[in-house]
């Protein structure tokens, strides 16, 4: 149970918060999916491509939405507070920074999945073109892995919010949370987890507002900047000098540098994030990750600001009766907290609200992840190959609940044994860093051998484990949840996991450079039951070169289809069932544009948010002056207000012709007349 002070709502409120919300969201979005069905040009029910990978058809704005609202967890929300509440200012520089080179290297990600392998559903079809059905086993397991262990941490944060302010039973809402994701995404697929993310960041901005508008403004307890400001000034942070204004804490850039390795290997082998790059226009996918990545560092930014440094403010004084434990701090609760002390049972609603939408949106997004892992890298990689296109989906859909049964039970033995949000977020690094490098360089580097990408992830992560466990045992005496979940054991594990993958990856791939050659690349035009009865399967046998596979399937891209060796025609039949739609290969123009965008972007970003702006203020000590916080305040309104126009009103004018044309075919269908729009 949380604790009882938090508790301004009742159970029932809880439940019926979370239950109507879970409701009637999934009644809106399965009634958005059905008029996109019948009256757009996409449908989830006869396609495994719209499905599963949206047609490929997302354009920059709502991938932006949808890149902000996935990395929105609930550890962004509540973490980044947490930090500002024990550090001070530093908090949301550094969540921010760390968390948004993340989406800003998976930029070049994107593009690299769009100039090379633009028909790949998943991360691990990629590691099977390139290597072979070993190295294919391996990554599967990680990125299957990899999305049970975010998903506990999104429902850790979520569920324990919930039962704290309103004492509704945290058992109840892992299953309850688990059942109204999974409704939706059965009926929508992957585009409804889409519009999905943009309903919740539109939520999540207006949120944000509230707060920064009762804190700076409005809101009798502090009110204003200087208010806040001095209210800090007799407070005391883990800091230098003690000081809530300056970004030089030593235990702030651990936690700090913990939340980066956590972020880096938490994307690299999630495929949440490669799904976003897959399902994106080829044209446009940097484009759609940049703008994401911009948009989302508001989020920790402004939550920490807010939030954050209002619970310091307010700490024993009378509009802040709570006296927060340890226990508390790692449940992420001094961000609610605030919220409660500045608007009452309003910021105690409003929170719930907030972190349901965070959470839902998170899950679904690892949910149908997990779910094409399922479909694509074990039904169809394994056990039925030539699976039909309806079969295919039926076997998603089963994946989503297989996924969604697994989730809540780990989520409750997590909590059974009394692992909290900051312990998971503290060790993401340790237990899915050690594929993160490896599968990087699978993308990214063509010298990876077959050896180094099968081998390379499970080195990493055994020697993390070892490094975590003997960090703890010499600096703590002993080995339990709470000494393991310390930032600096914890931090150990998570740079060996991630440094020994790295390290393994470019060693065994000079020792032994050879690549598979069990890859067979066929032309899909080749694939037509004409072709196939007079040619035989011999015309598919033969066994390519590795370097004229790569140039071969650089060149063809994308009419690439891997086959297994001697597959006679009858076999193949299936795979025509449905139609192959060819996906628009990027231009030579294209390709050098994107790439040039993707390395001057992640430069840039990395040198002014990770490099220069951090530690500049880190290695000088400064501390704010009062004029030099009022400064750093509008440039967080500022950011906010611009990110909200990047998700909310861009994807609006990006699809302003297929809203007009699905309001006039609904419109026609009721009439019987045609209406016309102007464009």
């Amino acid at each position: 149970m949380g604790n009882p002070a938090f508790e301004l709502l009742t159970p029932g409120a809880g439940y019926g918060i979370v239950i109507g919300l879970g409701v009637g969201f999934a009644f809106v979005m399965v009634a958005l999916t059905l008029v996109q069905n019948r009256y757009g040009t996409h449908n989830t029910f006869k396609s495994t491509e719209e499905f599963n990978a949206a047609s490929r058809s997302i354009k920059p704005g709502m991938i932006a939405a949808g890149i902000v609202s996935s990395w929105t967890h609930a550890s962004t929300l509540l973490t980044s507070c947490t930090l500002a509440f024990s550090y001070g200012v530093s908090g949301g520089l550094w969540y921010g920074a760390f968390g948004t080179f993340q989406t800003l290297l998976f930029a070049v990600t994107a593009f690299k999945i769009k100039e090379q392998s633009n028909n790949a559903h998943t991360f691990p079809e990629i590691v099977l073109q390139k290597h072979g059905r070993h190295a294919h086993k391996v990554y599967t397991c990680f990125g299957i892995f990899t999305n049970l262990i975010n998903g506990s941490a999104l429902l850790a944060g979520g569920c324990g919010v919930w039962n704290a302010l309103t004492g509704m039973d945290i058992w109840a809402s892992y299953w309850i949370l688990v059942v109204v994701v999974t409704a939706y995404i059965v009926v929508g697929g992957l585009r409804s987890t889409f519009i999905c993310d943009y309903l919740h960041t539109i939520f999540l901005f207006i949120c944000i507002f509230i707060f920064m508008f009762q804190v700076y403004a409005v809101n009798p307890a502090i009110g204003s900047p200087r208010k806040l400001y001095e209210l800090l000034r007799h407070k005391t942070a883990d800091s230098y000098n003690g000081s809530f204004m300056t970004v030089k804490s030593r235990d702030g850039l651990v936690n700090g540098i913990d939340i980066w390795l956590a972020g880096f290997s938490a994307v690299w082998t999630d495929q949440a994030y490669w799904q976003r790059a897959i399902a994106s226009q080829p044209a446009t996918a940097v484009k759609g990750y940049l703008l994401g990545s911009f948009a989302w560092y508001a989020i920790p930014f402004a939550m920490s600001t807010t939030l954050g440094l209002a619970a310091a403010a307010m700490q024993d004084t009378v509009v802040f009766p709570y006296k927060l434990t340890t226990a508390d701090i790692n449940n992420g609760l001094d961000g609610p907290a605030a919220a409660i002390a500045l608007m009452g049972k309003s910021g105690a609603a409003l929170m719930v609200v907030l972190l349901f939408m965070a959470v839902t949106s998170s899950t679904s997004a690892e949910s149908i992840a997990c779910s094409s892992l399922i479909t694509f890298d074990v039904y169809k990689a394994y056990i039925n190959p030539l699976a039909s296109t309806r079969r295919l989906l039926w076997v998603s859909i089963l994946g989503l609940a297989i996924y969604g049964c697994l989730l809540a039970s780990i989520s409750c033995v997590f909590h059974s044994v009394g692992i909290s949000l900051n312990w998971l977020i503290k060790i993401l690094g340790c237990l899915l860093g050690g594929g993160s490098i490896p599968m990087a360089c699978i993308l990214l580097w063509k010298k990876t051998s077959t050896v180094a990408a099968v081998c390379s992830p499970i080195i990493g992560l055994t020697s993390g484990l070892i490094g975590w466990m003997v960090t703890t045992h010499v600096r703590s005496g002993s080995i339990s949840i709470t000494t393991t979940g310390d930032a600096t054991n914890s931090l150990a594990g998570d740079c060996i996991s991630l440094g020994m993958g790295g390290c393994a990856v470019v060693v065994l791939s000079i020792l032994f450079p050879s690549r598979t050659k069990e890859v067979i690349v066929t032309e899909l035009d080749d694939l037509t039951p004409q072709n196939l009865a007079t040619s035989g399967s011999e015309k598919h046998a033969e066994v390519k070169d590795t370097k004229a596979l790569d140039q071969e399937m650089a060149a063809t891209e994308p009419h690439v289809h891997v086959v297994e060796e001697n597959v006679e025609a009858e076999e193949l039949k299936p795979i025509l069932e449905e139609p192959y739609v060819p996906q628009n290969a990027l231009t030579p123009e294209q390709v050098k544009s994107q790439k040039r965008l993707a390395l001057v972007s992640i430069f840039v970003g990395t040198m002014v948010f990770c490099v220069i702006l951090p530690f500049t203020l880190y290695g000088t000590g400064y501390t704010f002056s009062v004029g030099f916080f009022y400064g750093y305040v509008i440039v967080a309104f500022i950011w906010v207000w611009a990110s909200f126009i990047i998700c909310a009103l861009m994807p609006l004018w990006e699809s302003r012709k297929e809203i007009w044309y699905i309001l006039g075919a609904m419109v026609r269908d009721v009439t019987g007349q045609k209406m016309h729009f102007a464009e």
